[in-house]
């Protein structure tokens, strides 16, 4: 009977763990992601957090409360890449301006960039199986680069940006 049990419990702590192997094949788990600190700022209701947790497979690394309780934030990373975003209490939205609000207050910014090896034409794929909204890839010759255009839940646009080998 303790043989039962002790296979039937392997069995379960397998099938987990494999379990949760696959829930963190996301598209970007084997994409390196150079370093790269980016921050947001969001409504403490938001579900951005969580977004970029699952999107790039980061782990939080500490969740902190501002001591005037204005505005909680979880720290993520992986590896060199961190994100950390504020939940404010007071934030606004782009369309809610008011001109006695300070900078604190407005929720994301225009847009980020970051680098990786990936191939941006299979990433944008997997993104879109994921119903990630990826747009278009941009040639700049400028830089000589391509650019992944990729829309987080809350409108804040990314970059991610291919080198190409000469």
């Amino acid at each position: 009977m303790n043989k039962i049990v002790l296979l039937v419990t392997a069995l379960i702590i397998s099938y987990n763990a494999i379990g949760q192997k696959n829930e963190l094949n996301n598209c970007l788990s084997n994409v390196e992601l150079e370093p790269s600190f980016i921050a947001f700022t969001t409504h403490k209701n938001s579900e951005l957090g969580e977004w970029y947790k699952n999107t790039f497979g980061l782990e939080i690394v500490k969740e902190f409360t501002f001591p005037d309780r204005s505005a909680t934030g979880v720290l993520m990373r992986k590896k060199e890449f961190v994100v950390e975003i504020f939940y404010r209490n007071d934030a606004l939205k782009t369309s809610d301006f008011k001109p006695d609000s300070n900078a604190e207050q407005w929720s994301g910014f225009m847009k980020f960039g970051f680098y990786t090896n990936a191939n941006l034409i299979d990433l944008k794929t997997c993104l879109e199986n994921e119903n990630i909204n990826a747009g278009r890839i941009f040639r700049d010759e400028n830089l000589d680069v391509d650019l992944l255009q990729v829309i987080d839940p809350e409108g804040n646009t990314l970059e991610i940006i291919s080198r190409h080998k000469n």
